[in-house]
């Protein structure tokens, strides 16, 4: 039988998902040596905003664009009509375009030097590992991947590869707010923390959680590729909303508010507070469904003592759709959000309160600084403007330098505060119980139901090595 490069790379998708390394070079200098080709994985929405951001910095060159939305790729390489009428030139013209990553990797895997991923959340994992195995650096959006064991195993992964750079899209790390709360914390500021309060707003409108799965199908449109939607997940029939933002509260797909917010409030506290793996979790829902994540939640979860936190041991408590700590209660005094625009900043996207044994911390997600309070009253403090990054430039001028450190969400750390927040949205599968986390193994000692969604069962075909 002849074989032609399409049956090769047929055949090659066919198979458990495994590229051999290929050498990198790294350059000693950000801006001294050829460009930064990258490949981009998910081009509509955020993935539009990761490509944007990346693609404005003047050492990269996007060589590949890949998405199971034909549109996105046909309005970037070849121009058209936005959602507005808006006549848009062509952004990319020289860029191979892509509806299966795979076929990517596979037909162009010696023309890419770097991968942007920005996919649904089911998707993370399998498509970073895969770059990683190849000897790719790698940028993917939060959360770092869905599961609790697909978090692990890229923290191991990328510690492992010493030339390989990585950085997890939680963009607003790089503000000057959370940069200056990092810097309290760091300093010790309310001393060793015992309880953290973290909330959000979402889902509240932005998409559907608490609902029992659609009944039925809807034809698929000719211009998505649903199969690859799938991906790794189990096979279920195409129903109008499920892509290309709904998705988010479906637990095939995503991780509901905790584990899509959750990141952007939590990161700096888990970072700077060198938090391990949680002990126990327990939900609170709010309209549970066995097919999204709850409309309204609480969620307790205890950790292990750190050196920055209470001897005892630290407990976290989350708050999503519409609930709230009970300030009062905790410490503060009226009036401490700071007015109608300090209410916005708190009941919008939401936060973070820090309870240490010399004072308690509001460390908001962002457009506000963090303040501080001793005995009910704030503390008189000047903000330290130590100004902003650009969290995707900071990742290319790594990659050109070889420096990965400098990259402050690569996935040794993102990776292990990601297995939290999985483990924390997981608990709503057997709510109303203390689950029992073993760090080992990834899984609930006592929820088998639980434990499913921390290490998945790939969909046959989708195997991907390091897994």
């Amino acid at each position: 039988m002849q074989i032609t490069r399409r049956s090769f790379v047929l055949a090659s998708l066919a198979t458990p998902f495994a590229f051999r390394s290929v050498s990198h070079l790294v350059r000693s200098e950000p801006w001294k040596m050829e460009k930064l080709r990258v490949a981009k994985v998910g081009c509509g929405g955020m993935g539009l905003s990761d490509l944007n951001e990346v693609s404005s910095h003047k050492m990269v060159e996007v060589v590949a664009l890949c998405d199971i939305d034909s549109r996105h790729l046909e309005v970037l390489r070849k121009g058209g009509k936005d959602g507005e009428g808006k006549e848009i030139k062509p952004r990319f013209p020289a860029a191979e375009a892509f509806a299966d990553w795979r076929e990517m990797y596979a037909k162009l895997g010696d023309r890419f030097d770097a991968v942007v991923c920005s996919t649904a959340d089911h998707m993370h994992a399998p498509i970073s590992m895969a770059a990683l195995n190849m000897g790719k650096h790698v940028y993917c959006q939060k959360p770092l991947a869905q599961g609790a064991w697909e978090n692990r195993r890229l923290a191991e992964v990328a510690g492992a590869k010493k030339s390989l750079v990585t950085q997890m899209g939680t963009q607003r790390i790089a503000t000057k707010w959370r940069r200056y709360g990092a810097k309290l914390l760091r300093d010790g500021v309310v001393g060793r923390v015992k309880e953290i309060h973290a909330w959000t707003n979402r889902p509240a409108g932005w998409w559907p959680q608490g609902n029992p799965r659609p009944e039925g199908s809807d034809p698929v449109p000719a211009w998505l590729s649903w199969d690859l939607f799938l991906g790794v997940s189990q096979s279920r029939p195409f129903k109008d909303g499920y892509t290309p933002f709904n998705w988010r509260g479906t637990i095939d797909w995503g991780t509901g508010a905790f584990g899509d917010m959750g990141c952007h409030m939590l990161d700096v506290p888990f970072y700077e507070l060198e938090l391990g793996s949680p002990l126990t979790a327990w939900c609170n829902p709010v309209k549970a469904s066995a097919d999204q994540f709850p409309e309204s939640e609480s969620v307790v979860m205890t950790y292990a003592a750190t050196p920055k936190t209470s001897k005892d041991g630290l407990t976290l408590k989350w708050y999503d759709g519409g609930q709230f700590p009970d300030f009062k209660a905790i410490g503060l005094p009226d009036g401490w959000e700071g007015g109608k625009e300090g209410e916005d900043v708190v009941k919008g996207d939401g936060g973070v309160i820090l309870v240490g044994e010399k004072g308690i911390m509001w460390f908001p997600i962002e457009h506000a600084w963090a303040r501080v309070f001793v005995d009910g009253k704030a503390v008189e403090m000047k903000p330290e403007d130590l100004g902003r990054s650009n969290h995707w430039h900071d990742w290319v001028d790594a990659c050109l330098s070889g420096k990965k450190d400098a990259c402050v969400s690569r996935f040794e750390k993102g990776g292990r505060m990601c297995e939290s927040l999985s483990i924390g949205a997981m608990s709503a599968l057997d709510p109303g119980k203390k689950l029992e986390y073993d760090a080992s193994a990834c899984t609930f000692r006592n929820s088998p139901a639980a434990s499913a969604m921390l290490k998945r069962t790939y969909r046959d075909g989708w195997k991907v090595e390091n897994l």
